[in-house]
């Protein structure tokens, strides 16, 4: 088999702009919960969805759009729901359906640009900080979709930059006049503050304001302040590289450390509110612990150096046998360290690499397809004829086609049938399908878009064409599975899904309802099997032509991340997040023999893998030799052959003796 290496798709993911971690820290006597997620917002609008178990694994993306960008997050829980809400560079603050993928709320706060959110603590209010100077109090008391203005707090000349809460009654902003102000949010009889409860005559004034220190002939700006967990001490970052300790009931500077060449971009403190982290634009971390908790005084412990470029976000989270510190940036890469082995602990960085491949090849006509934001290119490659000369780079490639939508939604999925003739690109708005028609050269595709009402109002998140290309199978938003049929009445059919049989929804899925959406499609080569599965672990396979449920497997335990029927049209091979690799037998209904000797004894140097599996290659030549691979790695299983395992022979004792 020869293998290629494709350089010219120029794949290109985006600088990290806001991170938010579901919950807060918790003791460390109490574990983490399982609704425990990780978002993180990127500057082309998307909002990745990870979990932290399994060594973090990718779970959803919410896609954005053109011109768009995640300049905050946050996170509350409403009863069991939790809810997930945005801004970025325009004036309303936006909840995310977390089932759709779509945008289930926005409330417009009337006062400019909103350039900061923070939920309180209690998750029924959220704090944002406005370009005119106002800070808006939204009320989300209500449960999903319900947003209320609650108040807008004084208003000062200076944007909000960065925003926080101290407890439940007050509020802390960095402004971009180098001042932080604190105002009262909530009135006496709401809620119990901090500082006990607060007049209505006060609710909403500035009660505090504390200066830091000017830039040589501009204004300071308060990129970034956070409040310890004790409600004692305000931490402040700004454009002059300085962090400062506050005192946040006399408003009074505590301590000042000049460590960052240049501006400190965000913060973040641990549960015992003992130690803080700053990095910014010199792409340094630095630690500063309490070396005296009597007086107060702290430390710049020590710093480290895990980035190439500006960090933009940090965030941490502390629970029992969890651990971590959470940075991003220009870099593109999530880095995970710790809070407690800073200096010392091994930290990842997660590859930049699309979480779902962004590539679509036809290896019978040598294409290849490459989407991304509101683009998709098309490449033909020259064929292989096994000489051992290297081609020419820029020889062995041609672009045969490109095309840009003319809408602002990013692309969720794109698709060519195997026939080439065909290109189906979906966005959450809508679905277009194009004609590819070699042009008069033969040098490229001239690319014809279809007419279908059908497809125009039809957003989806996957797509992909059945062996005879004459089909199209699209999964919506909504999680449901439609077919299009291709040169025939303009109609969408529904395909009947029952992916979770039992019907229930327990206190896992009411808080993340994204659990039971698809997230693989596979067809058998002979187009005789159709096979789907949810992130929940539920894989359903379909008798094709009949288009009727065939087998519904056992629930997988871990997220299957890759779905691929071998060349015999009967195995169907599910490798999962926790690097399992099962095959099963459609017309058994059961596990393969292979891997019921082989599954549970995979080698350590697979098992151990962090970065997930991203794709299955069965060769027809070899159909016993599944090849796999993920961002840094790739495998290869014979599957005709048990895996080898060494036994160490048992010891005998010959009487005073061990043989």
């Amino acid at each position: 088999m020869d293998f290629r290496r494709c350089k010219f798709l120029d794949y290109t993911s985006h600088p990290i702009t806001a991170l938010a971690f579901s919950h807060a820290s918790v003791t460390s006597d109490k574990y983490a919960p399982k609704t425990l997620r990780l978002a993180v917002g990127r500057a082309n609008g998307d909002i990745e969805i990870w979990n932290p178990r399994s060594s973090w694994v990718h779970e959803i993306t919410l896609k954005g759009g053109r011109n768009r960008s995640i300049e905050g997050l946050g996170w509350t829980q409403s009863g069991a729901d939790l809810r997930l809400f945005s801004i970025g560079g325009s004036t309303v603050v936006t909840e995310w359906d977390l089932q759709t993928g779509l945008p289930l709320d926005h409330c417009d706060c009337n006062a400019g640009i909103v350039w900061s959110i923070a939920p309180s603590p209690d998750g029924t209010k959220i704090a944002a900080g406005c370009d005119d100077g106002s800070v808006v109090i939204v009320d989300v008391e209500g449960g999903r979709g319900v947003m209320e203005h609650r108040r807008i707090l004084q208003r000062q000349k200076s944007r909000v930059l960065s925003i926080a809460w101290r407890g439940n009654t007050q509020v802390v902003g960095g402004c971009a006049d180098g001042r932080i102000r604190v105002w009262t949010a909530v009135a006496a009889g709401e809620v119990g503050g901090l500082n006990g409860a607060t007049s209505e005559g006060a609710v909403g004034r500035i009660i505090g304001t504390m200066r830091v220190d000017k830039a040589q002939g501009e204004e300071t700006l308060v990129w970034s302040v956070v409040v310890l967990g004790n409600g004692k001490t305000i931490v402040s970052g700004d454009s002059t590289g300085s962090v400062k300790f506050w005192d946040a009931a006399h408003f009074s500077l505590l301590q000042s450390f000049k460590v960052h060449e240049a501006d400190v971009l965000c913060l973040a403190s641990n549960e015992a509110a003992d130690s803080v982290f700053s990095a910014g634009v010199d792409r340094k971390i630095v630690r500063y612990s309490v070396v005296d908790n009597k007086l107060r005084r702290w430390a710049n412990m020590s710093s480290r150096l895990l980035h190439a470029q500006d960090i933009r976000a940090l965030v941490s989270y502390e629970s029992k046998n969890s651990n971590y510190l959470i940075s991003g940036g220009v870099e593109r890469s999530i880095v995970i360290n710790s809070v407690d082995n800073f200096i010392d602990g091994v930290f990842r960085k997660i590859p930049v690499s699309p979480p779902r491949h962004h590539v679509h090849s036809v290896g019978d006509r040598q294409l290849v397809a490459l989407w991304g934001d509101n683009q998709v290119k098309i490449w033909a490659l020259e064929k292989f004829h096994g000489s051992s000369e290297a081609i020419p780079e820029g020889k062995n490639k041609r672009a045969v086609a490109s095309l840009a939508l003319n809408n602002d939604e990013n692309i969720t999925h794109a698709a060519l049938s195997a026939d080439a003739k065909y290109l189906a690109v979906a966005t959450n708005a809508e679905t277009k399908l194009f004609l590819l028609l070699p042009s008069k050269q033969g040098s490229g595709f001239k690319v014809k878009k279809i007419a279908s009402p059908a497809l125009a109002d039809r957003g989806c998140s996957i797509l992909c064409f059945d062996p005879s290309s004459q089909h199209l199978v699209l999964v919506s938003s909504e999680n449901e599975i439609f077919i299009y049929s291709i040169g025939h009445q303009d109609k969408l059919r529904e395909l009947s899904y029952n992916g979770d049989s039992t019907g229930g929804k327990g206190e896992l899925k009411q808080a993340l309802p994204y659990l039971d959406n698809i997230n693989n499609l596979a067809f058998s080569d002979d187009g005789k099997y159709f096979a789907v599965s949810t992130i929940s672990g539920y894989v359903v396979v379909y008798d094709w032509p009949n288009q009727s449920i065939r087998w519904s497997l056992p629930r997988i335990p871990s997220i299957p991340s890759v779905l691929k029927f071998c060349p015999d049209n009967d195995s169907l091979i599910v490798v999962t997040t926790q690097m399992k690799v099962l095959q099963f037998s459609v017309a058994a209904q059961a596990l393969s023999d292979w891997s019921r000797r082989n599954s549970g004894i995979l080698p350590a140097e697979f098992n151990n893998l962090v970065d997930k599996c991203s794709g299955i290659y069965i060769e027809e030549k070899a159909p016993d030799r599944a090849w796999m691979w993920g961002a840094s790695w790739l495998a290869n299983f014979d599957m005709s052959a048990d895996i080898p395992v060494f036994r160490i022979p048992k010891r005998k004792r010959n009487g005073l003796s061990v043989e």
